[in-house]
């Protein structure tokens, strides 16, 4: 039998940790550094943290808040949010994360993937893909 895994999730906008229903009715849930740590401190076999506006706001995920976040965890640390060229990874990963997660970019231009895979190997790439039920089609 396989082991379970806890994988938290912090949501990030406007550099806080928030929570919602399918990004309806978020509220503050608050420091995603304080979260982490928590997580880390408790038996989390991993943490994901998700810049939740940055690529609706065209701007790059807040590395400087990965960078306090991956100083005090000792967890594996997944990134995403804004991640759209392979100087975005470098930065990522740079500041502390040790994967990506592509989400957009994976559908607005898929050899992303594949450059980040060759230039840092595949080990530090996920790619998140959101759906949605439409008229019975999946979209």
């Amino acid at each position: 039998m396989l082991k379970k895994r806890i994988i938290p999730c912090l949501d990030i906008r406007d550099g806080r940790t928030v929570k919602g229903i399918n990004f309806i009715d978020i509220r503050d849930a608050g420091d995603p550094v304080e979260l982490a740590k928590i997580y880390s401190s408790k038996g989390a076999d991993e943490l994901v943290f998700l810049d939740i506006t940055a690529t609706l706001e065209n701007r790059k995920t807040l590395s400087a808040l990965v960078e306090r976040i991956a100083a005090e965890i000792n967890i594996p640390f997944t990134v995403g949010g804004g991640i759209n060229r392979i100087d975005d990874v470098a930065l990522l990963l740079k500041a502390g994360a040790d994967k990506i997660s592509i989400n957009s970019a994976a559908v607005r231009r898929p050899a992303l993937i594949t450059e980040v895979s060759k230039e840092f190997g595949s080990q530090c790439v996920v790619v998140a893909i959101d759906t949605d039920l439409v008229n019975g089609e999946w979209k």
